[in-house]
């Protein structure tokens, strides 16, 4: 009995830094959500990079 009632006094005692774990945890959340994106992003650059791409200018013209 007495452990419980010893954890409750510590929980109490440390709400404050309970709660502000928990915000820091929510704000990596999001921070990780926008990473991936970002990562999602620059992956299509590199596919479209890979594409060949049409030549444009100036051709000269083959001997026949």
């Amino acid at each position: 009995m007495r452990i419980y009632t010893k954890i409750r006094e510590m929980l109490i005692a440390h709400k404050d830094v309970f709660l502000r774990v928990e915000q820091v945890e929510k704000q990596l959340m999001k921070h990780d959500e926008k990473i991936g994106l970002l990562f999602t992003y620059l992956r299509k650059f590199i596919e479209k990079e890979e594409t060949p791409r049409t030549p444009i200018g100036y051709r000269a013209k083959k001997e026949v």
